[in-house]
This record gives structure tokens, sequence and C-alpha cells, in this order.
């Protein structure tokens, strides 16, 4: 009997010792909604912290997160060492030039959104509204201007969508899972506005960043090898 007590209480040393020993990963966690689901004093849950729970047991580390966070915000704490990774990124030469970007998902930040009532199929002239502060392709102005469509930017997502309900633009490019965020927070235009057909909805590569001088920047690759990995295996889909 004390040899199994004994025993028992070496397994939990054990376990202390090596939770202990385990290297942490901090994910900033950001604002991705259909991906995270966070509520105060409770763990994150949605498919984005999935994967990442995934990669943290593959590196061997144990995931920790921040409360949800606007993503400048979060590439300030990486750049300065306060957290170890920030997930959902597209990617820009200044950002490259900061940070490793490892690419593990389609990313859908310039989708199109219309009015339901205002058919863009047989149009060959649009008028298209961005947002401010979004990040856009470099070349998307010049590629819609030269078909013919009229570009306008706004300050927010809220004054794009209330364009675009009132039908004073054809089309809003934006984040796919952001956008419709908001159209699903507002009663108006849950049922007005919706996703132009799939023709008009490019992909490009979302990437997991880490810091070029943080503490797992010589780690990059073994990263790199447990996202495609993960990816190949199609565990997580974010788009339907």
């Amino acid at each position: 009997m004390l040899k199994r007590i004994f025993i028992f209480f070496c397994l939990i040393l054990f376990s202390i010792k090596t939770l202990a020993e385990q290297a942490v990963l901090i994910w900033c966690l950001g604002h991705l909604p259909n991906r995270t689901v966070y509520q105060a004093n409770t763990e994150p849950r949605g498919i984005e912290v999935d994967l990442m729970r995934d990669l943290a047991a593959r590196l061997n580390m144990r995931l920790e997160y921040t409360v949800p966070t606007p993503i400048n915000r979060c590439l300030q704490q990486l750049e300065r060492g306060q957290v170890d990774v920030v997930a959902g990124l597209l990617f820009s030469k200044e950002r490259d030039r900061l940070f490793l970007l490892i690419p593990y998902d389609s990313a859908r930040p310039e989708s199109w959104f219309v009015h339901k009532a205002n058919p863009i199929e047989n149009k060959t002239k649009l008028r298209i509204t961005l947002i401010e502060g979004r990040l856009y392709s470099a070349n998307l102005r010049e590629r819609y201007q030269e078909k013919g469509h009229q570009l306008k930017s706004v300050a927010s997502m809220d004054d794009a969508l209330a364009m675009l309900y009132f039908q004073q633009t054809d089309v809003v490019i934006g984040p796919e899972h952001v956008t419709l965020g908001y159209i699903v927070a507002n009663p108006r235009y849950r049922e007005t506005l919706v996703l132009a057909p799939q023709d008009y909805q490019p992909n490009f590569e979302a990437h997991i960043a880490i810091s070029r001088t943080g503490r797992y920047a010589e780690h990059h690759q073994a990263f790199q090898q447990a996202l495609q990995a993960i990816r190949a295996e199609g565990r997580y889909q974010f788009y339907d």
C-alpha cells in the first residue's frame, strides 16, 4: 500500500516538473469573428483556438493566451517580445521585415459584399467601397479601375455597410469573417447584405508570425513543419 502511495506521489511530482519545464507559447488572441469566442474568466474556444492548441502540442509547448486584442496592438506586443505568436496575418513587406511569416491557411481579406436587391452579375461598371486602415493587395485599385469600376474609401466598416444598405455603393470589399461579424450584429443588415457569388471571392495566404528577434526565432523551422502537417491533414476548415 505504501509503495503504491509512493508511486502515486512520484507521478504527481513528475507531472508538475514536466509542466514547469515545458516551454510556454504566448498567443496574442485577436478579434477574429467565427474563429474565436472569448468570455471573461473562461478559456477561449473556437476553431482558431483548436488549431493553436494543436500547434503548441506538436511543439511540446504550453499555450497561454492574452485577452482579445486589436491586431495592430498584437503586432506591437510581438515586436517587443511581450507575446510569442500572432495568427491570421496577411503578408506585407513591413511585416515580413519584422517577423517570420509562416503560411497556414487561406484568407479572404478582399471578399465582395452586395445588397440582395442590387445584383451585380450583369453590371460592367461598379461602385466599389474600401475601408481605410484595412490591408488590401498593392494593385487592387489599379486592377479594378482598369476595368472601369469607381473606387471610394470610407473611414470605417460601419460607414461602408451603411452605404451598401442604402444602395449608395454596389460593393463593399473587406475581410470576410470581420465583415460578416458586423453584418450579423446589425438586425437591419442580416437579411439584406450578403456575400457576392463565389467568383468574386479571391483567396490569399494567412500567416502565423513569430518575431525575428524573439525567443523562438531559431525554432521557426519547427513551427513551419508543424503548420505544414496541420494544413496537410485538413482538420481545420475556416471557410465553408
